[in-house]
Order: C-alpha cells, then structure tokens, then sequence
C-alpha cells in the first residue's frame, strides 16, 4: 500500500479500560494498511489508563492475546499527548516522528459520554490531520490484519456508500457472528442484528446494504460527516448514537453497507459489564429519544403499545428473577420515565 491510498484517522475511546485499549492497539499495529493515523481519547479515566497506555508506546506493557503474538520491534511508540483544549496543527507537527510510529492521545478533563467523546476525536482529526475518512473503533476489538482494504476499495468504488463496516465476530467465540450489521424494525423500536450468534458457513459473505452498521467499528466518509456537523449526536451520551447516526446518513441521501470480507472480534459490552445499571437506564430513555425523532405517529404508537404491553415487562423479569438482580428494575423504569417525557429541542 502506497501513500496514495485514502488517509484515515483511526479513533479509539478508552474510558477505565486500558488492558482492552492495549490490546487493540497492539492488533492495529499489526495490519496491512500503512497511510493512517491512530489517536485514542482517554475519556476522564479514574483508573491508571493513562500511565499504562504510556508503558505500553514505551515497550513496558507486553500485551497476550488470542489473535496475535506481540511484536517488541515496533516500539517504541511515539506519544504525542495534548489535553482536550490544547491541540493544534503546529504544536502536533513539531511532535511528529518520522523514525517510528505515532500514536495521538487526547485526555479530555471528564466523562463526554460514547458520543461527544468521540465527537472530540473526529474534530482533532478533522481540524489538525489531512485525513479522508474517519474510523471509529471500540477499544474492545481486535482486528484482521487485513480489515482496512476492503472497507476501503468499496467506500473508493461506490459514491453512494457514506458509511460501511465489516463482519463482527464474537472475541470469544471466535467464529460465531456478532452481527453484520442492523435493520430497523420502526413498528417495534427493534434494531434487529443481522446474523447475530450463528456460526459463521458463508451465509453472509456478500457485500450488504443494512440500514446500520454497528457503532463499536464504521468508516466513514469525511463527506458525510461535514455535512452532518457533529456526527454523533450527544443528546444520547451512551446507546443508540450510532444508529442515530445511520439514520442521518441515510436522510443525506448515502447508502450503508456491510462489507463482509472485513473482519473484527468484539468483546461483549466490556465497559456496559462494570456499569449495568447505566446501561439499563441508558437504553431504557434512549430508545425513546430515538423513536421520537425518526418514527411516524402510527410506528411510535404501536411501539408504545409494544414497548409497555411486552418490553418493559420483559426486562424487568428477565433481570430481577433470572439474572437475580432485585434492583435491576430501577434505572430502567427511571430511563423509561426520562424517555417518555423527552422532547425535541
């Protein structure tokens, strides 16, 4: 691959997760495609991210994985640092290494929530790197060496496509599809997962347009998202910002597509684990937002009789009696409440 090939600016959101934040660092550094940049945003960690991130540019923070053996050669790794107010493009050009690999790293002074944190990231992109699109990774991935190619030659090929993302697999059972991307199912508020838990026989090896691609990987056209202003939109914080972001793309007039040739592993909702109750209220009020600003009077009226008749019921049960979470309940219907109620600005 040559320098003529697309620039993207690869965006990582580390909040408290550094062990998954290194590791997939560790499986992009590995891949085939050289014209990128990396840059991770420490979203207000509490924890020792920042320290452990430094260890592992350095050489200090060996990483063991699955997927990949761990390559000493390539470090160190040159960190450039700035906080959340303070990058521009002279302060990162006199920072630049051209004797070894660069690895921008902005720390925002708290918590944005999934969307403005990487709002922030897309913005330093934007504003400070010639980048022609935007990849927006979870810190719980690893990637194929060979990831980047394929998303690549189709978004170049097809002037329609405004977003695509690759076939996800589950990180731990490594050849069972997480989803190849979403369809909406407005009467219902369902984002329904294409392919979600089968084993992986070829089924879905041809390239898909989907009304969604997930969130945790998506390339994005700089196109897109200049027309769109903020790409994700931070009324969510966390859930369904992405989808959001699908739908906008759509309303743009771009297609979205899975590419199934490109290949990731996702960790199950690694960061959504430490805070299920967060994750309860989140999706509970979000769904709502989301309907009130999509759906027509009679798919938001027959999914409030869904959501109330059987959804909300469910949740509840599936949470107190079998997960055996007695307080489970609570952010749920507080979610609910705050969704129900909320209107559009």
């Amino acid at each position: 691959m040559n320098n003529t090939s697309p620039y993207i600016s690869i965006i990582i959101l580390n909040w408290n997760g550094w062990e998954d934040t290194i590791e997939c660092l560790e499986s992009l550094y590995h891949i085939d495609y050289d014209n990128y940049n990396v840059i991770v945003v420490d979203n207000g960690s509490h924890d020792d991210s920042i320290e452990k991130i430094r260890n592992y540019c350095l050489g200090k923070q060996e990483i063991k994985s699955i997927f990949f053996g761990y390559d000493p050669q390539n470090k160190p790794i040159n960190l450039i640092e700035f906080e959340k107010d303070d990058a521009n493009e002279d302060k990162i050009s006199s920072n630049v290494s051209n004797e070894s690999l660069n690895l921008y790293f902005l720390k925002n002074d708290k918590n944005y929530g999934f969307a403005d944190g990487n709002n922030i990231g897309i913005n330093f992109a934007l504003n400070n790197l010639n980048t022609d699109y935007i990849l927006l990774l979870n810190n719980d991935t690893i990637v194929d060496k060979d990831f980047i190619s394929p998303l690549i030659k189709f978004a170049e090929s097809n002037n329609k496509a405004g977003l695509v993302g690759p076939k996800i697999y589950s990180y731990d059972r490594p050849s069972e599809i997480q989803t190849v991307g979403f369809n909406i199912k407005w009467s219902r508020g369902e984002i329904i997962s294409i392919g979600h838990t089968e084993k992986d026989e070829g089924q879905y090896n041809q390239i898909k347009s989907v009304d969604c691609v997930s969130g945790c990987v998506m390339l994005i056209k700089k196109e897109v998202i200049q027309k769109m202003g903020k790409f994700l939109d931070h009324e969510y914080f966390l859930y369904y910002e992405d989808m959001d972001s699908c739908v906008r793309t759509r309303k743009l007039g771009y297609d979205i597509y899975s590419i199934p040739n490109s290949k990731i592993w996702h960790k199950t909702s690694s960061t959504s684990k430490k805070t299920a109750y967060t994750a309860g209220f989140y999706t509970s009020r979000n769904v709502f937002i989301f309907m009130k600003k999509y759906a027509n009077k009679n798919q938001y009226f027959t999914f409030l009789l869904y959501y109330f008749l059987y959804k909300l019921w469910y949740s509840i049960v599936l949470n107190t009696v079998y997960y055996r979470d007695l307080k489970a309940f609570i952010p749920i219907l507080r979610g609910t409440k705050k969704g129900f109620s909320w209107e559009k600005s």
